[in-house]
C-alpha cells in the first residue's frame, strides 16, 4: 500500500518538520517558521523553514530561514523559538544547541524586513545557576503591565517540570527573575511531565491562560492549558492555576504555538510523526490547521480559523449511507445528522456530533467538537466513516496547500 501523505496541511517538500516557531503576521503576510530537517525525514541538525499566506490557507515555501552555525551557540541546532514584536527590524528568539546534552542559550537573530535574510545568531540568555533549574529551553515572550517579558520550559533538578521567567527590557541581555510556576497541584494533575516543553503564556479577557506540553522522561504526551492569574512575586510573577483540561485530546498533536499578531489568539501545532525511512518517504511531520482560541465556560476552545476554512472549503461529493473508508482522502466533512461516528482499527470509535466537522487529508485526521476541544489524529491504517443515512453529513473536496 503506498504511504498516505499530506496536501493542504502545511509542510514542507522534502525533510523532517516538528515545532511551529515565530509565528507572526506583518503587512497581511503570516510568516510560521518550523522546526526542520532539510536533508532527511528525521530530526536532527534543526534549522528553521519558512512558510507564508495572506489566507492561512495556501502556504508558499520560503528558503530555510538559518541553519545551525559551525562552532556556534546553535552548532547542534537552532530549536523552538519567537518571533520578538516591537523593534525597528524582525527578530527572533530561539533555544540554541551547541553540543548533543540538550543544554541551550537563548538566542537572537535580526532579519531582513521580508524575514528572508537573517544575521548571525547573539546570546541573550543563559541556563540560570539557581533554583535547581537544570534545563531550559523553547522562549516565548510576553507582555505584562508595560514590561517586556518572556517565559521559557524548564526541567528541575529533582526531575519535576517548570516555567522560569525572564526580563527581556534588555533584548540583549536577557535577566533571569526565577520560577513562574513548578509544583502547582492543577496542572501536575492533569498529566505527568519532567519538562514543560514550548510554554504559551497569553491573556484571554481577563484571565491569563498557559500553555504547555508535557515531555516526561523522552516521551511526548498531551498539552494542557491552565486557566489562572498572574500574581506579583517580588521582581518576578508567580501562575496560579484555577483549572487545566487537555487541549487536543487525539493521539499526535504537540508543541503548539500561540500568536497574537492580529489581536486574536491564533494557534498552529505539530503533527507528530516518527522520522521515517528516505527509501519509503521522503518527508515527515506537518502543522495542524490554524485554530482560534477563545475561552468558553472556564474551557480553552478551539476553532478552526474563519479565512483558512473559506479557503479551503472546494465542491461537494456525494457519499451514500453506510460504511466509507477515509483512505487518501481530501475532505471536509460537516455533521448535520444524528448517529455518525468514525471507527479505527487500532484507536476504536469515535462519536461525531452535530455542528462537528472532520479534516481529511491522507494520513491526517483532524476533529473540530462543538464543544471546542479538538483532536488530531496520523496514522497511515485509515479511519472509516459510518452514516446511518445518506444526508447526515456534508461532504467537501479541500483544495491544495499550494497555490
Amino acid at each position: 500500500m503506498t504511504a498516505p501523505t499530506t496536501s493542504y496541511h502545511l509542510r514542507p517538500e522534502r525533510g523532517w518538520l516538528n515545532d511551529p516557531n515565530g509565528m507572526t503576521c506583518i503587512d497581511g503576510v503570516w510568516h510560521v517558521f518550523f522546526q526542520h530537517n532539510p536533508d532527511a525525514p528525521v530530526h536532527g541538525q534543526i534549522a528553521w523553514g519558512h512558510a507564508t499566506s495572506t489566507d492561512l490557507a495556501m502556504w508558499r515555501l520560503r528558503p530555510v530561514a538559518f541553519s545551525p552555525t559551525p562552532s556556534g551557540p546553535d552548532a547542534f541546532g537552532c530549536w523552538s523559538g519567537v518571533h520578538v514584536p516591537g523593534h525597528d527590524r524582525p527578530a527572533v528568539a530561539y533555544s540554541g544547541i551547541a553540543t548533543d546534552d540538550g543544554q541551550s542559550t537563548i538566542c537572537l537573530r535580526w532579519g531582513s524586513p521580508d524575514l528572508i535574510d537573517w544575521e548571525a545568531p547573539i546570546v541573550v540568555g543563559r541556563t540560570p545557576d539557581a533554583d535547581g533549574v537544570g534545563i531550559m529551553r523553547d522562549p516565548f515572550v510576553f507582555e505584562y503591565e508595560g514590561r517586556q517579558l518572556a517565559v521559557l520550559g524548564a526541567g528541575l533538578s529533582d526531575g519535576s517540570p517548570a516555567v522560569i521567567l525572564y526580563d527581556r527590557s534588555d533584548e540583549l541581555a536577557w535577566r533571569y527573575l526565577g520560577v513562574l510556576v513548578a509544583d502547582d497541584p492543577v496542572l501536575r494533575a492533569a498529566g505527568s511531565a519532567d519538562i514543560w516543553e514550548c510554554p504559551q503564556l497569553f491573556p484571554v479577557e481577563d484571565r491569563w491562560v498557559l500553555v504547555v506540553s508535557l515531555h516526561d522522561r523522552g516521551e511526548l504526551g498531551q498539552v494542557v492549558a491552565a486557566i489562572g492569574d498572574l500574581e506579583a512575586d517580588g521582581e518576578g510573577l508567580r501562575f496560579v492555576a484555577e483549572s487545566a483540561h487537555v487541549l487536543d485530546d487525539g493521539t499526535d498533536f504537540y508543541a503548539p504555538q500561540v500568536s497574537l499578531a492580529d489581536g486574536e489568539p491564533l494557534l498552529m501545532g505539530w503533527v507528530r510523526q516518527e522520522g521515517q525511512d528516505p527509501q519509503v518517504r521522503d518527508h515527515a511531520g506537518c502543522l495542524t490547521l490554524p485554530r482560534r482560541l477563545a475561552l468558553v465556560d472556564g474551557v480553552v476552545t478551539s476553532r478552526l480559523d474563519r479565512m483558512a476554512n473559506a479557503a479551503l472549503t472546494g465542491s461537494v461529493v456525494p457519499v451514500e449511507a453506510g460504511e466509507t473508508v477515509l483512505a487518501n482522502r481530501r475532505w471536509r466533512v460537516m455533521v448535520m445528522g444524528t448517529g455518525v461516528r468514525m471507527t479505527h482499527p487500532s484507536l476504536g470509535e469515535v462519536e461525531l456530533a452535530r455542528g462537528a466537522r472532520l479534516w481529511v487529508d491522507g494520513a491526517v485526521v483532524e476533529l473540530y467538537r462543538p464543544s471546542g476541544i479538538a483532536a488530531t489524529w496520523r496514522h497511515d491504517e485509515p479511519w472509516t466513516l459510518m452514516l446511518p443515512e445518506a444526508g447526515a453529513v456534508e461532504v467537501r473536496r479541500v483544495v491544495p496547500m499550494v497555490p
